[in-house]
């Protein structure tokens, strides 16, 4: 239940809070983490330890659309018809989100992002790898329900905090060393999707990156460049697709439904 004393502002910012939440939950794509939307207040952050030997999604077919089954009958040029081809109608299977599931994973440091209106404010909470991660005097017990001290949740009554700021400092928290750009793409990703499911997943993207790079963190040059170069693939296959809609055989499958 909400604090009947909480001050309308805090509330009002706290839903913006977990509304960006639930936006980043939808997105997939990052290198080093992946964010799993768990409820209406709960997001979980799962840093990857060692993003280049794990896999960041588990792919599995479902059944092809119109535009692969008729890929030989498609008038649009070689390059267009070379984008289309080589992605597949592909269905993500889902993490499991579950308390018990999280504590069992090996590969990867899971958080708990939460905006629960009794407590007025964001709190972050550590899943897994407690020993490794809190720190803790000679006489001090370990407490695994206590929430992680982090700046960005520390000042978040006072200053303007975004999801992502926060999701930067749990990053280099988290990874020792920390990533020189904790935003960096898994460009593999995007090219597992269809060409359609890419068009949407990379603009997405581009609009994530776009905030997180007007915060001026210590990675914006980098992430300037991730940017640009997501731009060009996200235009290459809007490109290829208005080039299909074009086409006779799409012309002739909108007519058939």
């Amino acid at each position: 239940m909400a604090d009947d004393n909480a001050a309308p502002g805090e509330m009002t910012r706290l839903n913006q809070f977990m509304a960006d939440c639930m936006s980043v939950g939808a997105l997939r794509g990052f290198k080093h983490f992946s964010v799993y939307i768990r409820s209406r207040e709960e997001i979980v952050l799962r840093v990857l330890k060692d993003p280049d030997n794990t896999p960041q999604s588990d792919f599995v077919p479902v059944c092809s659309s119109a535009i692969y089954d008729r890929m030989d009958r498609v008038h649009a040029s070689d390059e267009t018809k070379h984008v289309i081809s080589n992605t597949r109608n592909r269905m993500e299977r889902p993490f499991d989100v579950s308390d018990a599931s999280l504590e069992a994973d090996t590969e990867g440091i899971n958080f708990l992002i939460a905006g629960y209106q009794r407590y007025r404010c964001p709190y972050v909470w550590l899943r897994t790898d407690h020993t490794s991660l809190v720190q803790l005097r000679p006489d001090e017990a370990l407490d695994c329900d206590a929430p992680v001290e982090l700046n960005t949740v520390n000042c978040w009554r006072n200053y303007d905090i975004r999801p992502w700021d926060v999701i930067v400092e749990i990053v280099c928290y988290a990874l020792d060393p920390w990533p020189e750009n904790p935003f960096a793409l898994d460009y593999a990703y995007f090219e597992k999707l269809t060409v359609e499911e890419r068009v949407v997943a990379t603009g997405a993207m581009l609009e994530f990156l776009r905030r997180a790079y007007l915060r001026r963190y210590f990675c914006s040059e980098i992430l300037l460049e991730d940017i640009k170069r997501l731009q060009h693939q996200h235009f290459h296959c809007l490109n290829a697709l208005r080039e299909y809609q074009q086409s006779t055989v799409f012309r002739e499958t909108v007519s058939n439904i």
